[in-house]
Parts: structure tokens; C-alpha cells; sequence
């Protein structure tokens, strides 16, 4: 890119990185550059920066992931929270009604950020961890927190076309604009094979008694499951949420 060289674009390529590695988990240099849209050769320096800064790690299979300095960050965030104390229990209660895995997330940044979780059953390549983020326009965390926040949708989409993660994620502004609408509209957001393939999610806002949001409750599991049951799965996603409502 044209900006690769100047110091804002060098900040903006960097956190793309460390944000892709929290999210993805640990990915090769090849994964990194497809991802983030650079030459391999820029990857390896702008890696090199990052790691003596501590924000990246890369180990002996040379796939670059998050440190443990990020990793710590996360879980001072999350203990931080005291107003989500009471939400294991919830998350637990929807992960066994539901089969599905679950997660409360928090906006941070262009970014939701998750919190906590309660596995469901069987799956073990789902993107979404604790103390791993997914961006505003992809995954059902995200796009229910771009959906419900606070802040002007225009601001957020002036930075699109964003990075393709799948061949069904939304990327340019239109079609998010169009997704936010939605969303709104339904009340949740769905996530459709748009993080990893194979994969599906359905996410619905946390809201303050002044609307204000607070964060977002999701599950996800095969795209399939998700497509047939979800009628059932809202509905249960909707009952937790009233429940952390009154308990956070």
C-alpha cells in the first residue's frame, strides 16, 4: 500500500496485525500478509517491530500469535469487570440448553472483546476466545456491537473496504450499512460463515436502562445447526440477556 512507509499508515498496518494474530490465533507470515493485504518481506520487518515491543510473539514453527503481555492485558480487563461477575452462570445455563458455545463480549475500540465463555459441545476451531477480539464488521459479537453502539456508523464505514476473512464476510460500506439495518430491525445479528467457514454465530445487544450499550452476548457452532435452529436459538439468546440485564 502507498501508506505502508508513513508513521500512521505503519500504525495502522500493525494493529491490523496484532488484532488479526488475537483474534485468528497463531498464523504463518503467508496467512498474515494474505490477511492483512502485504508483501511477505513487509510482514517479516513490521513482525520483527512488534515483537521487540511485545506485542507479538513468534514461536518455533515461525507462526506469529499474540503475547502474553496482550494475553495479561486481557485478563486485567476482564477481571476489571465486576459487573459481569454473576455471567458464568448464564453463559453455562445457555451452553448446556443450547449445545452451542457461548461468549460475552465488550466493545473496545473498533473491536469486541471477549470476556468470558462456556463451551459448547464438540467444536474446537471457533476464531472467538477470551481475550481475543473480532472486528466491528465481521462475527456476531462484532456486528451486533457495530449494530448498537453508540457511536456514528460513518465513522466506522469511512475505513471500508475491510479485510476479506472469508468469501461471505461483509466488507464494503454498503453492505454493512445494509447489515446494521438489519440488525437492528431483527434485534440480533447473524453471522453466517463470514469468520471462519463452516462456522456460523448469532449475537444480541447488552443494553443499559438508557440504551446505552454494554456488550454483547453470542453463540456460535456449525453453520448449519445455527441456520436450522435459529428461531430457538434467539429466542434462548434473548431470555439470557434479560437474565445478565438484571443480574450485571
Amino acid at each position: 500500500m502507498a501508506d505502508d512507509g508513513r508513521p500512521m499508515g505503519i500504525l495502522r498496518r500493525s494493529s491490523e496485525v496484532v488484532q488479526l494474530v488475537a483474534a485468528k490465533g497463531p498464523l504463518s507470515i503467508a496467512e498474515v500478509a494474505e490477511q492483512v493485504d502485504m508483501p511477505r518481506a513487509s510482514v517479516y520487518r513490521l513482525t520483527e517491530a512488534l515483537t521487540q515491543a511485545r506485542l507479538v510473539e513468534v514461536g518455533g514453527d515461525g507462526r506469529v500469535r499474540a503475547s502474553l503481555r496482550c494475553l495479561r492485558l486481557s485478563d486485567a480487563t476482564r477481571g476489571g469487570l465486576e459487573e459481569w461477575a454473576e455471567a458464568r452462570s448464564v453463559l453455562d445455563s445457555l451452553s448446556d440448553r443450547t449445545g452451542q458455545t457461548t461468549y460475552l463480549s465488550v466493545p473496545v475500540g473498533d473491536h469486541a472483546l471477549c470476556i468470558d465463555w462456556s463451551r459448547g459441545r464438540g467444536i474446537s476451531v471457533l476464531a472467538l476466545k477470551p481475550g481475543r477480539t473480532l472486528p466491528l464488521y465481521a462475527g456476531a459479537a462484532g456486528r451486533a456491537t457495530l449494530a448498537f453502539r453508540a457511536q456514528p456508523l460513518e465513522e466506522y464505514l469511512h475505513q471500508a473496504p475491510f479485510p476479506l476473512l472469508t468469501p461471505h464476510t461483509l466488507t464494503t460500506a454498503e453492505q454493512l450499512a445494509h447489515d446494521v439495518t438489519s440488525t437492528r430491525r431483527l434485534g440480533h445479528s447473524v453471522s453466517d460463515e463470514d469468520v471462519t467457514v463452516g462456522i456460523g454465530a448469532l449475537g444480541v445487544p447488552l443494553l443499559a436502562p438508557d440504551g446505552t450499550l454494554r456488550g454483547s452476548l453470542s453463540l456460535a457452532g456449525l453453520a448449519t445447526d445455527i441456520r436450522g435452529g435459529q428461531t430457538d436459538l434467539v429466542a434462548a439468546l434473548h431470555a439470557s440477556a434479560a437474565h445478565l440485564s438484571v443480574d450485571a
